[in-house]
């Protein structure tokens, strides 16, 4: 299968993180008047998890940009480069957000052992999705460096 143009594997990743985005636009939307609704109040517990709902949401609209240059057949460019380190930023804040909730279930709240160990594994994987994309942000930075000094040769 095609990963570049407009028929490969990249404009259908894009599409379906773009329908992603949009499901996850409405769920932020509608959660608190369901919970309302439900509830007659809204749950602390469950509000302190929309900063991180709002970073994925974040990194879902890098990667849909980033897509877009698979779309134009141009994956080693600045903005790509540029993409990857504003995703990287965003993950390392996400993961300052689930070790502050991580610390609140824990201490405050005194949720069960699962919950807990839940909010470890989330802040481990995006403390590795931070240090992820960094690598990837410099690896995609060094091959411009190259494209852009073969471009000047010939």
């Amino acid at each position: 299968m095609e990963i570049l143009g407009k028929k490969g594997l990249g404009n259908f990743l894009k599409i379906i993180l773009q329908i992603v985005f949009v499901i996850g636009i409405l769920i932020l939307i509608i959660f608190p008047i369901i919970l309302r609704n439900v509830y007659m109040n809204i749950n602390p517990n469950i509000v302190i998890f929309y900063p991180n709902a709002i970073c994925l949401l974040l990194i879902i609209y890098q990667f849909i940009g980033l897509f877009d240059s698979l779309k134009m057949s141009d994956p080693f460019s600045e903005n790509t480069v540029k993409r990857l380190r504003k995703a990287q930023k965003i993950s390392a804040i996400a993961s300052i957000f689930w070790i502050l909730d991580f610390l609140y279930e824990a201490i405050v709240v005194r949720m069960f052992i699962a919950f807990i160990l839940v909010l470890a594994f989330m802040t481990i994987l995006f403390i590795g999705v931070t240090i992820a994309l960094y690598i990837l942000s410099e690896l995609f930075n060094k091959a411009l460096e190259y494209k852009k000094e073969n471009d000047l040769t010939i």
